[in-house]
């Protein structure tokens, strides 16, 4: 009788090999779970380093959100058939044009930290001709919105040309989100194990 007994049974080599090979399929497993956590970043360590550029574009993402809320919500106060109240008028327009104001200034700060990057400098250059084009448009509306009384559909004109212009530079942001997210996961390194 063998040395290996289970309840009474041999242990036959048919049973030592499979539990052996079943070992070797499973062990392999282990490590690249284990190196796959290491790569992954905590989220504590997301939230203290979030990377280059993190802070100006969530900044610049919410100026143009902003922006954009401001604009609809004009456009909706314009429609009413009531007549406009200039001091909200104004002080609508005014909220529209310091965020579009807010969104340009972080995305030039993006320009500045990404210098040398003709991609990424070619999305701020196409994020800020919308931007501008906005905030052209914004002087119209601003100059219809500080009158005694101002004109409902010239402001839901302005307004409705002002979202357009938002809608492609919010597209385009969102865009160049993704281009700089796409590099970050590819930057990542490979951890290799030693053993």
């Amino acid at each position: 009788m063998s040395v290996c007994q289970y309840k009474n049974k041999p242990f036959g080599m048919s049973r030592l090999v499979i539990c052996l090979a079943l070992a070797v399929v499973v062990a392999p497993s282990f490590s690249s779970f284990a190196d796959a956590q290491d790569r992954t970043r905590s989220t504590s360590n997301r939230r203290l380093h979030p990377g280059k550029g993190y802070w100006s574009n969530q900044r610049a993402s919410r100026g143009i959100r902003h922006a954009q809320d401001y604009s609809r919500d004009l456009y909706h106060y314009s429609r009413q058939g009531k007549g406009m109240t200039p001091d909200v008028a104004k002080s609508e327009s005014e909220g529209l044009g310091k965020n579009i104001e807010s969104a340009k200034k972080e995305l030039s700060v993006l320009a500045k930290q990404y210098e040398g990057d003709k991609e990424v400098q070619a999305a701020l250059k196409e994020i800020n001709k919308h931007l501008d084009a906005a905030g052209a448009t914004h002087g119209n509306l601003h100059g219809e919105c500080c009158k005694d009384m101002p004109d409902g559909g010239a402001v839901m004109d302005c307004c409705s040309n002002i979202t357009k212009e938002l809608d492609k530079a919010a597209a385009e942001h969102k865009a160049l989100l993704r281009l700089l997210a796409k590099r970050k996961q590819a930057k990542q390194p490979e951890k290799k194990a030693d053993k």
